[in-house]
């Protein structure tokens, strides 16, 4: 769950895309991300979730920065022909509403990805809070 694996060689595009969103998050290259964010995408976040014009707009204008993403171990699974899913254990360093507000979080991210008139789109992106694993200190108090 937490040990970055050798991927086979269909899977590893899809390692190497979801490296290559957080390095475009981290730039805050909310055009290059548009042509990797399905228009119909949904991202889930700890507040709420919105559709990929809001995601876009979000990261474009800085309201969340996603500066760092410490990426522990990446798990890409096969759905069907057209469908993969990347499952990412990570710890993300995020600016929220200005660079003053540093927070730093773990979580796993489940990012899926669809081919769509031979193009492959992220569909979804998903951030589940963790409490255990990688970056995380043991004896710290839980906000919990």
């Amino acid at each position: 769950m937490f040990s970055n694996q050798t991927h086979s060689a269909e899977a590893q595009p899809f390692a190497d895309l979801s490296q290559q969103i957080w390095d475009l998050m981290a730039a805050k290259d909310a055009d290059a991300l548009k042509e990797i964010f399905h228009p119909n995408a949904m991202f889930v976040h700890m507040g709420g979730y919105w559709d990929c014009a809001q995601e876009l707009m979000i990261i474009g204008q800085g309201f969340i920065h996603y500066k760092h993403a410490e990426v522990y171990g990446v798990d890409v699974k096969q759905i069907n022909e057209d469908n993969w899913a990347v499952y990412s254990t990570i710890k993300l360093d995020a600016a929220l509403g200005g660079a003053d507000n540093i927070v730093t979080t773990p979580f796993f991210v489940t990012q899926t990805f669809t081919r769509e008139d031979g193009k492959w789109w992220m569909t979804a992106m998903v951030f589940t809070t963790r409490t255990a694993g990688p970056g995380i200190d043991p004896n710290a108090p839980s906000a919990h």
